[in-house]
């Protein structure tokens, strides 16, 4: 399966090679390396104005380093609000703030085969996130890779203001998530409905 992806990363290379030394959503610290990536181009926006700004900050405090990548990838699996239970998760806790649920559910997944899974973005509800198990490194773009790891790369934007338009759209730590309460009602939820470019 091939995917288009968009990430911030602030290096020259938006690939771990190492594992972090801090917990995140899907790895713990010191044990996992693991890449997140956006399937939408708002996606790393909305992540940085949420971690870093919050609802009463200036976006225009967030500079972004963005990259796209093109990534091929056979063993994928999808986790979504309807096959989370499976996991032992409710929805709720697939875009929560404890990461010990989400955690345990990327054990499982990659022990189950996968190298990748496609899960919703906490960030920008309606979106998905693509995470990648293990080592990835910078490809040129328009270069078929030779081995597994490396991933055709290309980059977007240094030192880049945010688009204007995403800041109304990001769920901020706290608040609920809108695709999941959809979700609750209904059993479905409408994907992201992308907002007109705004112009500062």
């Amino acid at each position: 399966m091939r995917f288009t992806a968009y990430r911030h990363a602030a290096y020259d290379t938006p690939w771990w090679a190492f594992p972090s030394s801090r917990d995140g959503r899907f790895h713990r610290a010191e044990q996992d390396t693991v890449q997140y990536l956006s399937l939408h181009p708002l996606g790393p926006a909305a992540e940085m104005l949420r971690h870093h700004v919050g609802p009463l900050g200036d976006p225009d405090q967030v500079r972004l380093n963005l990259w796209t990548a093109v990534i091929d990838i056979d063993a994928v699996t999808a986790v979504d609000f309807d096959d989370c239970a499976a996991y032992g998760l409710s929805a709720d806790q697939l875009v929560g703030a404890d990461y010990a649920p989400t955690q345990a559910l990327a054990d499982a997944v990659r022990g189950g085969g996968a190298e990748a899974m496609v899960v919703p973005s906490a960030a920008l509800p309606g979106t998905h996130n693509l995470i990648l198990f293990g080592v990835r490194v910078l490809h040129p773009y328009l270069w078929e890779p030779i081995d597994a790891e490396e991933v055709r790369t290309g980059h977007l934007t240094d030192w880049a203001r945010p688009a204007a338009e995403v800041a109304g759209r990001v769920r901020w730590h706290g608040a609920p998530h809108s695709a999941v309460e959809q979700w609750k009602l209904t059993g479905t939820y409408d994907p992201f409905d992308d907002p007109p470019p705004t112009r500062r």
